[in-house]
């Protein structure tokens, strides 16, 4: 993950959702990845990473400010539902996950420019433009009004006929 990364700016999956794994991530006697001591036991088959299985998720893994600026102390060793999470717009697809985290964090949901180089945003945005669409009419001679010249109001259409039935109101 580059330095530019959207992710390292947010972090509100990593304080949103439980982050739960196949036991054997953490266990290095089957070659596990994940440091067990940053895990607790979910059940005989799964552990969680500590600190994402309580009400107020927060992963022991997240250093920083949600929103701001934030980092994976263990991103190389990270779990799996770690690796597959889909960050919005990263692979050309919305992620209703990234967006549901960041909305509950208080940050705005990504945009589909969000992953492009800061170099690229603007053209970008630039290219979602239609000229044409935002143009204004611009009269190349005045109104044929003058100052002060009182404005006749146009002819109004002449009134229709009821059909039976119909009431008319007379004002």
């Amino acid at each position: 993950m580059s330095a530019e990364h959207v992710c390292l700016r947010c972090g509100a999956c990593c304080a949103y959702y439980r982050v739960s794994f196949y036991w054997a991530e953490a266990d290095p006697a089957v070659e596990g990845t994940v440091p067990i001591a940053l895990t607790e036991k979910l059940n005989d088959l799964r552990r969680v990473m500590a600190g994402t299985n309580g009400k107020s998720p927060r992963c022991v893994a997240l250093e920083g400010q949600i929103g701001s600026c934030v980092h994976c102390t263990i991103y190389a060793e990270r779990p799996s539902p770690c690796q597959e999470f889909r960050v919005a717009w990263e692979d050309g697809l919305p992620s209703p996950e990234c967006d549901k985290a960041r909305l509950a964090w208080g940050l705005p949901v990504l945009q589909p420019f969000a992953m492009l180089p800061p170099e690229q945003i603007i053209e970008y945005r630039l290219a979602q433009v239609d000229p044409i669409a935002n143009l204004t009419v611009r009269r190349s001679q005045p109104d044929d009004v003058t100052a002060g010249q009182e404005i006749e109001a146009p002819e109004q259409p002449p009134a229709k006929e009821a059909d039976a039935g119909e009431s008319t109101t007379y004002t």
